[in-house]
């Protein structure tokens, strides 16, 4: 009975120190599952950041392709805009110019006219202006002959002979 209660003893003793050896071994077991789960957590973050920079990087270089896209849709309708704008201001300009080219032709025409009326007028004003002037020389050239005819006459008369100052005198009156 002696025995056995040393048995029990040293039974209660391995127990427990198998307990404790246990305890601790559950608790190493435990700091190394924590360790291990912080290092699988590290690794799914670091592969979760991984995949989401990925992610991230695709989503940019989509909307950096889109925005390129859309950048050279605006600048072609831009253009387009431009180029009609432009083609209507020209198009408004020649139809402008081709009037005001209507109107000034229609007023150099009536200029013209007015031109040719005015030559007209002068050339005849002319026409008339020489002939007045060529039957002005022609009555002074024959009021100048008449003037000889009469101071020959009074001068031929009886008692007037070589009398110029006579006939000077009834000339001037």
């Amino acid at each position: 009975a002696v025995v056995s209660t040393q048995s029990t003893g040293t039974l209660a003793r391995v127990n427990t120190a198998a307990h404790d050896e246990k305890e601790k071994a559950v608790a190493t077991a435990r700091v190394e599952e924590r360790d291990i789960a912080k290092g699988q957590l590290a690794d799914l973050e670091k592969k979760m950041i991984g995949e989401k920079e990925a992610e991230v990087a695709d989503l940019k270089q989509k909307h950096t392709e889109a925005l390129a896209e859309l950048e050279g849709r605006l600048r072609v309708e831009m253009e387009k805009r431009v180029t009609e704008a432009i083609t209507k201001t020209e198009a408004e300009a020649m139809e402008r110019l081709t009037k005001v080219k209507i109107d000034h032709d229609n007023e150099i025409s009536k200029f013209k006219v007015a031109v040719q009326t005015e030559k007209e007028q002068t050339e005849k004003v002319r026409l008339k202006l020489e002939a007045e002037t060529h039957a002005r020389v022609t009555a002074e050239d024959r009021l100048k002959d008449v003037k000889e005819e009469f101071k020959y006459f009074i001068n031929s008369l009886p008692g007037h002979e070589n009398s110029c100052y006579n006939a000077e005198y009834m000339i001037d009156r």
